[in-house]
């Protein structure tokens, strides 16, 4: 079996690779899972999916992280005419958070390849957040009443870890009792300060703020990684907009299309938001988030990195 996992959750492609791992053989595990770069070591993982496994069971994982399909050209598809020949209890997983699929190489993967996708919901589409909580809620079979899942949406967040952290936590409390909505916000507090509001105070040049927050995330163990892409994606969508607005677009929905918003009525509160801002600004902003996420993959210390590069945006305005 061939997957392609994609998209920028982190959480549940890790717990996907997980279960995977966990249909080894345990007295094999050792000598049957592999990880491999996909930078530099696209044909070692290959050759190693199509070597037979070890043990009784003969099943295999071979797992390439960080793949950049756009980097793989014309070596990646000869390599990939080999797939068919990988035994069918040997799995070869390909990891990347993100997917162009109108690429050469990527067709060539996808015509062996399952897509499997797991993208975080965007921090304002709450539809889609409080939508993903209750089908949690629903698995670990709690129930949860309109007021109580939109206090947990709205405390929650799209960050699908915390979510089954806190919503098994409270699965196991109403095995006993049933839980109210004072019970829910006891068990389950409000996160006062997150990385949408971080942005906001680097939009508005308030460095104090900004570096508060900033403190405030990292102290209670938000993913650095996970910051950096909600404040691209926001200073992506501000860019956006502003680009439509300087070249002449001026109904909402015009504005909504071009800059791939679900939500037109978002584009009215969008415009106000980038009034003051520039083009240039926006830009400069959004290619030095860019380079801040790179860092942090070099293994660069995020207490350390992030507070200049979050500096130097706030400063552009």
């Amino acid at each position: 079996m061939i997957i392609a996992l994609i998209g920028d959750d982190d959480y549940n492609i890790k717990k996907r690779v997980a279960s995977l791992l966990g249909e080894l053989d345990p007295k094999w595990k050792d000598f049957n899972y592999h990880r491999f770069s996909g930078d530099t070591q696209l044909k070692s993982a290959i050759n190693c999916a199509l070597t037979p496994a070890f043990g009784d069971q003969k099943h295999k994982l071979v797992v390439i992280e960080e793949c950049h399909f756009g980097n793989w050209g014309e070596t990646a598809l000869k390599l990939f005419e080999l797939l068919p020949k990988i035994h069918i209890c040997t799995k070869l997983v390909f990891v990347a958070t993100n997917i162009d699929k109108r690429l050469k190489v990527t067709k060539g993967l996808l015509k062996h390849a399952k897509l499997i996708e797991f993208n975080l919901a965007p921090p304002w589409r709450t539809d889609l957040i409080s939508g993903a909580i209750a089908a949690q809620a629903k698995a670990l079979k709690l129930t949860l009443n309109r007021e109580c899942l939109d206090y947990l949406t709205e405390a929650i967040g799209n960050n699908s870890a915390r979510a089954e952290s806190e919503l098994t936590k409270l699965a196991t409390y109403s095995t006993t009792q049933k839980l109210t909505l004072q019970d829910i916000q006891e068990l389950v507090p409000t996160l006062t300060q997150n990385s949408l509001q971080l942005a906001e105070a680097m939009r508005k040049n308030d460095p104090h703020k900004a570096m508060a927050w900033l403190n405030e995330l990292l102290a209670r163990g938000e993913m650095p990684i996970v910051v950096v892409r909600t404040l691209q994606t926001q200073f992506r969508t501000w860019l956006w907009v502003k680009s439509a607005i300087a070249s002449g677009m001026k109904q909402d929905l015009e504005i909504a299309k071009f800059c791939n918003l679900g939500n037109p009525k978002r584009v009215y509160f969008l415009k106000q938001e980038v009034a003051k801002c520039t083009v240039a600004s926006l830009s400069t902003a959004q290619r030095t988030l860019l380079e801040l996420e790179v860092a942090l993959k070099q293994g660069e210390s995020p207490t350390q990195l992030m507070l200049p590069y979050i500096l130097n945006v706030t400063i552009l305005f």
